[in-house]
């Protein structure tokens, strides 16, 4: 191990271990499913489960694929920020 780590072959990059710029679910997949559930009284666990599941069941590809092309920007706004907040 210590001939592979003499080699360097990567590079460290030194971020914290979350980011809330850079968590994936906060840009779509739960901010949208706070919205649908906003008003909804659920009586129990599974029905929050059979709602959840519902209601990414009905995504289609296209949405997650368009979300998750977006992170692209979040993650250079991040790097040129140097890892302060981005609105």
């Amino acid at each position: 191990m210590a001939a592979f780590e003499e080699k360097k072959w990567w590079q460290k990059s030194i971020h914290p271990p979350y980011s809330p710029d850079l968590a994936s679910g906060d840009y779509f997949l739960f901010s949208d499913l706070k919205i649908m559930l906003t008003g909804k009284k659920l009586l129990s666990n599974e029905e929050v489960i059979v709602k959840t599941e519902a209601y990414f069941e009905a995504k289609n590809k296209s949405y997650y694929k368009n979300c998750i092309e977006k992170l692209e920007g979040f993650y250079n706004q991040c790097i040129t920020l140097e890892g302060n907040y981005i609105q």
